[in-house]
């Protein structure tokens, strides 16, 4: 993958420590009073296989608190397919220039190849059909953006978030809402309304009425809108019920029958590479995935640190040390 250079904003709170684990605060103190800080190579291993990001936020931290010059950091690219024990990211510097850094570093890394991780599960099942992220409505704002850049590095087309697109280098995705729709008080009202007011390079994704025959609602957005409408996104069925292959097979008919064949279907909702492997499987026509949930709620990708050398000298070790990883390259 082609090396990124997203500018990630480092808050202050990271870099004075105060999200730091106190132990590491305590031992930074007993460092300085016994005036020892010896230059180490740290090591921080993947616990699982997946897929890495997060090491150019790293980079962006240790930018921040390291000196030039007497520094090394080295990764596996963004976007790579890591193994279970493998060292993916290593930091040779002073001690105390980095250590209070430690959680920042291993919770950077774990979250960002967490979502990268289960984007990239739902695009190998997707394949050439496109798979947008639009789950920040179920994680922190502070992490919305960065959740983004880390499905986009797995996988995905785009996220939702101009944060994150902008991290990312990808537009965001502006479909029509919900809350758009019940306002107006109708989808047609609604696209109408969006396309007066949003410049016309945004693609226009109409939303359908969740609680009306999607279908129908399609063909009349199409009528109306005409070459206007880009897409129509389907995210539930009447009853609350997931979209299924049987609905989306009658809307794309329709479609087609009416002149629209223009037309894209989104099929937006908490997907799973099961569900997307089934209605490919049944021939459901799709032509863009939205994801609102699958990516984030993704478990974190624990990663290990480990101090491999003090001074040059190579440190006593738990279990027989691996061979060096020639697939990290130097970021700083």
């Amino acid at each position: 993958m082609t090396q990124r250079n997203p500018a990630f904003e480092v808050r202050p709170s990271v870099i004075t420590g105060d999200t730091a684990d106190v132990y590491l605060h305590r031992t930074q103190r007993v460092l300085r009073n016994e005036g020892i800080n010896p230059t180490v190579v740290m090591e921080f291993s993947a616990a699982n296989s997946g897929t890495l990001c997060g090491s150019m936020e790293v980079r962006a931290v240790l930018s921040k608190v390291t000196s030039e010059g007497n520094r090394e950091i080295w990764s596996v690219e963004e976007g790579e397919q890591i193994s279970e024990g493998e060292v993916c990211l290593q930091v040779k510097a002073p001690y105390s220039s980095f250590g209070l850094y430690e959680t920042a570093i291993c919770g950077i890394l774990a979250h960002h190849s967490g979502w990268a991780t289960a984007a990239h599960e739902l695009a190998i099942e997707a394949g050439a059909i496109p798979v947008v992220n639009v789950g920040a409505h179920n994680v922190h704002p502070s992490v919305a953006p960065v959740m983004d850049y880390a499905a986009v590095v797995g996988g995905c087309l785009s996220g939702s978030t101009v944060l994150g697109a902008r991290l990312a280098n990808s537009p965001p995705v502006a479909t029509v809402s919900g809350a758009l729709v019940q306002l107006m008080g109708d989808p047609v009202k609604a696209m109408h309304a969006f396309d007066r007011a949003v410049a016309p390079d945004v693609q226009r994704i109409a939303y359908v009425d969740p609680r009306k025959n999607p279908a129908d609602q399609a063909v009349e957005i199409a009528r109306v809108m005409r070459d206007h409408l880009n897409s129509v996104r389907i995210a539930r069925i009447p009853g609350g019920r997931a979209v299924d292959t049987e609905t989306l097979m009658d809307v794309r008919r329709k479609l087609d029958d009416s002149g629209a064949s223009h037309v894209s279907i989104v099929l937006s909702g908490r997907l799973t590479p099961e569900r997307i492997r089934k209605l490919l499987s049944e021939g459901a026509p799709i032509n863009i995935f939205h994801d609102t949930g699958y990516i984030a709620s993704a478990n974190p990708l624990s990663f290990l640190p480990n101090i491999l050398t003090i001074s040059d000298k190579p440190v006593p070790q738990e279990t027989e040390p691996l061979p060096p990883n020639n697939r990290l390259v130097r970021v700083l």
